[in-house]
């Protein structure tokens, strides 16, 4: 068995210097191959490096899924739905061309519809630096979420042991709320990484590459019922503290028919080293450094920018794996960090002699001065591989992540910060008979958090009050439901049936309850139902 090790570790070494393919001993599909092994036991497809596909050691696998996902209960964040439903289309591939290049590519498609939805307007509030938040519980309604994803990545090799390599991330999506105070987002999201990878020796080898990231989200908010109701919104610097404005069709944050983009800029460089310090023993690494910038509203001399952000993110990822005859067990471990600031802009409109509108800003203020941090370390062992397809999965992990915020409305301030851990374990076991299989995986984790919801103070209490507002039931639906102590089982059972061509056609089934031992302001139980089918190939 060990011998066996040692030759699979050889022919990693082999591809890894390219040497020509007929010296190759090439790999021949049974059919039973997973997916999800081959991408999860190679950190290099984890990477935003694509040189490192260059790493598979499958000539070409590739799957079509289609999936339905259905949701419900009270136990949700504060702009999530209670009953909701998902559909979509996901098709993956990974091929060798030659022993030189290798393609990756990855289409997909979601369409997703809930009820009873507010508070948040933008798409993930966790991911732009402010948000604007409806007013009041009494307009929440059907929101609507369509999203087409597209990936390419190839690598290929231009000396002996060097290759390079490309990835294309491109994502639009459509979001819309179909109840007054109505909203409509369009989001263009492109990321672009340009890489390289060499192997200095047979037991070293290192990588780089440059990413480029765009985003834009537009918003723009509508009435289509009582034209004399009024709708107010607040404009969240975080904590749910900011300034109330009204759906005006002339000015401001929630401008009437008048798409206003969060425009987002990132840009940052990844290390990796990948260290192989026995035939039995890989260690792979990567460190992250990525710069952010944005606005909200449109530059120009008689538009506006509301608000300005700024943001550095640090990133480690480790994953040592160690092979034992036919198993292959893994560690995984990760730590972020990302430090926010947002400032708002103060401006007047002003008139020019030949009516010209000009836009004069007067001052900066920073609002928000945010810290993430996020850690995460896991446990998996595949057990029983043969032909890339485990008998045992086994896995444990655990995450920790804190959110420190500082809210700055002058002469007041807001402070938070939150902690949330949770741990989980499952298991998986799957079963062939002849051209059948059959897969069963039971989880269970537990979630937990604490930390203050809020401490408000005054940096001069001479100066004049604020006109600053604050939404704390939401507030205390979200801390409650960042914290509370609550427990999740899943289920997920599937039959796989093999074809000829060696084409493995299968169906799932998965279940999981999430129920929370107290709350106050949100439910205390939430289900999740999901089913697939789909072909590897």
């Amino acid at each position: 068995m060990a011998k066996k090790v040692h030759n699979i570790t050889i022919l990693l070494l082999l591809v890894g210097f390219c040497i020509p393919k007929k010296l190759i001993a090439q790999y021949e599909k049974t059919g039973w191959e997973s997916y999800e092994y081959v991408q999860e036991s190679n950190p290099w497809l984890y990477s935003d490096n694509a040189a490192g596909l260059h790493s598979i050691t499958i000539d070409n696998f590739s799957y079509a899924e289609a999936y339905f996902d259905k949701k419900n209960g009270k136990l949700k964040n504060y702009f999530q739905s209670d009953n909701s439903f998902q559909s979509g289309a996901d098709v993956k591939s990974l091929y060798r061309l030659n022993s030189k290049t290798v393609f990756y590519g990855n289409v997909n498609y979601s369409h997703f519809e809930g009820k009873n939805m507010g508070g948040a307007t933008f798409i993930d509030p966790y991911v732009s630096p402010f948000n604007i938040v409806e007013y009041a519980d009494s307009t929440q309604g059907k929101k609507a979420l369509d999203i087409y994803h597209l990936t390419g990545a190839f690598s290929t090799e231009l000396a002996r042991g060097f290759n390079v390599g490309t990835k294309l991330d491109y994502k639009t999506s459509n979001y819309a709320k179909f109840k007054d105070l109505r909203h409509e987002n369009r989001e263009m999201d492109l990321i672009l990484t340009l890489g390289a990878a060499y192997r200095i020796s047979p037991f070293w080898e290192a990588g780089i590459n440059y990413t480029y990231r765009r985003r834009i989200e537009e918003i723009r908010f509508q009435s289509y019922g009582n034209t004399d109701q009024q709708f107010n919104s607040l404009i969240d610097f975080g904590v749910f503290y900011g300034h109330q404005v009204r759906f005006s069709k002339s000015d401001g944050y929630t401008e009437a028919n008048t798409f206003k983009p969060l425009f987002e800029e990132f840009q940052g460089t990844s290390l990796q080293l990948n260290f192989t310090l026995s035939p039995n023993i890989l260690f792979f690494n990567e460190l992250t450094l990525k710069w952010r910038d944005g606005y909200y509203g449109k530059r120009g001399t008689s538009s506006v920018v509301y608000t300005e952000h700024t943001s550095k993110i640090n990133e480690y990822r480790g994953n040592l794996t160690l092979l034992n005859s036919n198993d292959r067990h893994i560690l995984s471990f990760n730590i972020s960090r990302e430090l926010l600031k947002n400032y708002e802009n103060s401006y007047q409109r002003s008139t020019l002699p030949n009516g010209t509108n000009v836009i004069d800003y007067s001052s900066q203020e920073e609002m928000l001065n945010k810290t993430i941090w996020k850690f995460s370390a896991g446990y998996t062992a595949y057990l029983g591989v043969k032909d890339y397809s485990p008998i045992w999965i086994l896995k444990i992990n655990g995450e920790a992540n804190n959110m420190k915020q500082n809210v700055s409305i002058y002469p007041n301030y807001r402070k938070q910060d939150i902690n949330q851990w949770n741990v989980g374990m499952s298991a998986s076991r799957n079963i062939i008979k002849s051209l059948n299989q059959y897969s069963l995986t039971l989880g269970f984790s537990y979630i937990s958090g604490g930390g203050n919801e809020k401490k408000d103070g005054t940096y001069d209490s001479s100066t004049q009050e604020s006109t600053s507002v604050s939404l704390d039931r939401y507030i205390y639906r979200e801390f409650e439901y960042l914290t509370t102590d609550r427990v999740r089982g899943n289920v997920t059972f599937r039959y796989s049936r093999l074809f000829p061509g060696k084409i493995k056609g299968y169906a799932q089934f998965n279940y999981a309850l999430t129920n929370a031992f107290s709350t106050k302001h949100i439910g205390k139980t939430f289900n999740e139902l999901a089913l697939s089918v789909g072909v590897g190939f």
